[in-house]
């Protein structure tokens, strides 16, 4: 059978953060409403929130909690309707046989909707804890919305459902007396690359990009943090060749224009390089005429993109020349 991927999903130190953070909700949430409460150690997947109410229909409970300060983006909370009467129900106090007959009836009431509402200043407060004590830089977490959701209101909540990505901690919940119910937590994929500079996605493919523009260096690496390509980053013919002979390249992004050599100049050096020639180069400008196309082409480039370019567009240009992971198999 193949090897997890979990520790490649959710880096290390992310991972800490998140089983001390679960721990403490356990704790914290069991004092809160009066029960025993277990939170899972979770599954780990990245994905958008389109993709999660795609693949589950119904209604469901959203707490969604903002991250400000040294960090920005936000958490996102989301369990069935009937997870979210277990626990509004019990943080009120009402008894098993009352909740279960609310379960039966799907019956989100408005007093158990305050009762959540409660329990997310709470929940966002024992996260904003943990996150204060944990994280390298200063964080503040604070409450922004606690309401019900499904697949048609989540575009007006999230404007971005689409393209944003998540790191999905799926748990199963477990309240003494019910039923086993699902518990999603989302953080957003920006946000735990910036916690602890850690990469959330296995990087199988190193991309040399040579580019002297620092504005478009970063829309490159932004649009590259959730892939399988890593950014090297050089801006000029010196770099360049000092990083080819340092790290194994699999593909180069440069840019036409540079300041020192041209983008042509150096492809038809790198191709008349031995342990260089083999690695496919594409040619990037904002304003390439016909025959510096042609020219980049002859001189070895494989492809050329236009700038600007959208981060679908450059992922369809480099997907080909992706290497892929080997898979470990146990025995």
């Amino acid at each position: 059978m193949k090897a997890s991927t979990e520790s490649i999903i959710c880096p290390p130190r992310m991972k800490s953060l998140i089983d001390n953070t679960l721990s403490k909700l356990n704790e914290d949430c069991t004092n809160l409403i009066g029960k025993n409460i277990g939170i899972s150690k979770p599954n780990f997947d990245i994905i958008t929130l389109e993709t999660f109410f795609d693949n589950n229909e119904g209604q469901f409970f959203l707490i969604k909690s903002e991250i400000e300060d040294s960090y920005t983006g936000n958490i996102c909370t989301i369990m069935q309707i009937k997870d979210g009467i277990k626990i509004g129900g019990s943080l009120l106090g009402y008894d098993d046989s009352q909740i279960k007959e609310k379960i039966e009836k799907e019956e989100l009431d408005e007093d158990c909707t305050d009762g959540l509402k409660e329990f997310g200043n709470q929940f966002t407060g024992i996260i904003d804890n943990v996150f204060r004590n944990k994280l390298p830089k200063p964080v503040h977490i604070k409450l922004s919305t606690c309401t019900s959701i499904n697949s048609e209101n989540a575009k007006d909540i999230f404007p971005n459902l689409s393209s944003d990505d998540y790191l999905q901690l799926s748990s199963l919940l477990l309240i003494k007396g019910f039923e086993t119910g699902n518990f999603n937590i989302f953080l957003q994929i920006d946000l735990v690359e910036d916690f602890f500079g850690e990469q959330i996605h296995d990087k199988t493919t190193n991309v040399l990009i040579l580019d002297d523009s620092i504005a478009d260096i970063k829309i490159i690496k932004r649009y590259l943090a959730n892939t399988e390509f890593k950014p090297l980053i050089t801006t000029n013919a010196t770099e360049t060749f000092t990083l080819l002979h340092k790290e194994k390249i699999h593909l180069i992004l440069m840019n036409l224009t540079l300041p020192e050599q041209s983008g042509v100049e150096i492809c038809k050096k790198i191709k008349k390089t031995p342990y260089t020639k083999s690695i496919p180069i594409i040619m990037t400008s904002s304003k390439p005429t016909e025959s510096a196309v042609i020219t980049s082409l002859e001189a070895g480039a494989k492809n050329f993109l236009v700038k600007p370019f959208t981060k679908s567009t450059l992922l369809q240009k480099i997907n080909s020349y992706r290497v892929k992971k080997k898979q470990a198999v146990l025995f």
